[in-house]
């Protein structure tokens, strides 16, 4: 027994000689499955866009709390603000919620619960880890440490399942998960656009590979590395860039430097692309949502159906699960360790990327409109425009928002985990609707009371108040 087992070990490998290939070539079979928004049913007046941050399994549960609590907004159609969601997107823990809300709605709610949120997601990992034949399979090139993640995510919840179901499933919310290109610190979301850059299929790619690229954190996960097969002689086809590399740097920085990477991918220059989890470019999954209002590239244009009328009002709802825990470096004089400074390097540059994010946003993308209003000549096309930046609003969903320190500190100090103890589910679950309606905050309730009067929503029932939530935080520590 013992000699068929070192046999078969054996054989496995010097079998897995190669690395894992986690992408397909673009082919003519292929091409016309494209997953776009352009595609898919077409929305009302009112586009509903979701972001949701990183920060594991605390990050999953606060997005899910969140979108059950718009599901309790409930419109004069009959559907709710869950139902009408036009895009999701995410990063890290918040893309294991957005992935699964993408696949199968509201419905799957339960399932995301019981099957990943209230699930020891840390040992399975670190069981694959230690496992005799698990770690000589991750010392061949076929198997790596984001594969652990991988194969988790595709047992507990994805199960094999591409975006080409996303396709076949013609619904709304249009899904963007976000990585991070780690050689150019650059988001990479998973779209057809970003894809047809590398000459690579979007329609084959695992549900599962994109997530956990999303959340591939840095050192503890392997990177998730795409082939790229375009090449000097065979270039992709890369729309908008040429005009975005012509940009001021000093102007807009991001749209160039995104140009450049844009380019390097479609002449063939990068052969293989290395991602890591999306928080380290950004950490709010805001990214590409803004190019889409905003014109900047992309195949698809939402600033003309603002122009002309299609698209009134925006209603931008960003979930923000960042982690400010309390550190005993700030009381003590020791230089701190190299464990220290390398947990630390990475955990504050993706926690605090998102600080002050929603503000930014916000500036930005009506500065945007008003440009736009500006520079047309049709007096409607000005009108629309200017009544779409009336007309957005924006809710930040985040534990800053709450105002006692205890409650608030007891929030940021939830792990960034894959496991989290029944308890602290139970206050996520309470604290994402509880932030979303901000009883305690004037500011907050009036971005609340205006997104309601704008979709001439209302609220079925009562949402959990901040109060509620921070009584169930503190039982539970």
């Amino acid at each position: 027994m013992r000699r068929a087992a070192l046999f078969l070990l054996l054989s496995v490998m010097l079998a897995a000689c190669d690395y894992p290939v986690r992408n397909q070539a673009l082919t003519s079979a292929n091409a016309q499955a494209k997953y776009e928004l352009k595609y898919l049913p077409d929305g009302d007046d009112t586009l509903v866009i979701v972001t949701a941050s990183g920060g594991g399994t605390r990050a999953a549960a606060l997005a899910m709390s969140v979108l059950q609590a718009m599901d309790r907004i409930k419109l004069p159609s009959g559907q709710s603000l869950t139902d009408k969601v036009d895009i999701v997107s995410s990063v890290s823990g918040g893309s294991v919620t957005a992935g699964y809300f993408a696949l199968y709605g509201k419905d799957g709610f339960d399932t995301l619960e019981s099957s990943f949120l209230r699930r020891d997601g840390m040992s399975p990992l670190i069981g694959s880890i230690l496992n005799p034949f698990s770690l000589a399979v991750l010392s061949t090139p076929s198997k790596e440490r984001i594969d652990l993640l991988i194969d988790y995510l595709d047992r507990q919840l994805f199960q094999g399942k591409t975006f080409e179901d996303l396709v076949q499933r013609r619904r709304r919310p249009y899904l963007i998960l976000n990585a991070a290109d780690m050689v150019e610190g650059v988001p990479f979301p998973f779209t057809t656009y970003t894809m047809n850059l590398l000459c690579s299929d979007l329609g084959t790619m695992k549900l599962s590979t994109a997530v956990a690229a999303s959340a591939a954190f840095p050192v503890a996960l392997s990177p998730v590395t795409l082939k790229n097969y375009c090449t000097p002689s065979a270039p992709g086809r890369a729309p908008g860039v040429r005009d975005a590399l012509q940009s001021s740097w000093y102007v807009n920085p991001s749209r160039v430097a995104w140009a450049r990477a844009a380019s390097a991918y479609a002449s063939g220059s990068k052969q293989y692309i290395h991602l890591l989890d999306g928080g380290i470019a950004d950490n709010l999954g805001v990214a590409e949502p803004y190019r889409m209002l905003t014109g900047g590239d992309n195949t698809l244009d939402l600033i003309n159906d603002m122009g002309q009328g299609k698209i009134k009002k925006v209603v931008f709802v960003m979930v923000n699960a960042r982690s400010f825990k309390p550190s005993g470096l700030d009381s003590s004089p020791e230089t701190p360790g190299l464990l220290d400074m390398a947990l630390g390097s990475v955990d504050s540059s993706i926690d605090r990327a998102t600080f002050s994010t929603a503000e930014r946003l916000r500036t930005l993308l009506l500065a945007e409109l008003e440009q736009f209003a500006t520079q047309a000549q049709d007096p409607k096309l000005k009108a629309n425009l200017r009544a779409v930046a009336r007309n957005t609003t924006f809710l930040p969903v985040d534990f800053d928002g709450i105002r006692d320190e205890k409650c608030r500190q007891a929030f940021h100090s939830i792990a960034t985990s894959w496991s989290l103890s029944g308890a602290e589910i139970d206050a996520l679950k309470k604290v994402g609707g509880a932030l979303l309606g901000n009883d305690q905050d004037k500011v907050a309730r009036d971005n609340f009371a205006k997104m309601l009067k704008d979709v001439g929503g209302h609220v079925d029932g009562q949402l959990p108040t901040i109060e509620d939530a921070c009584r169930t935080v503190q039982g539970a520590g």
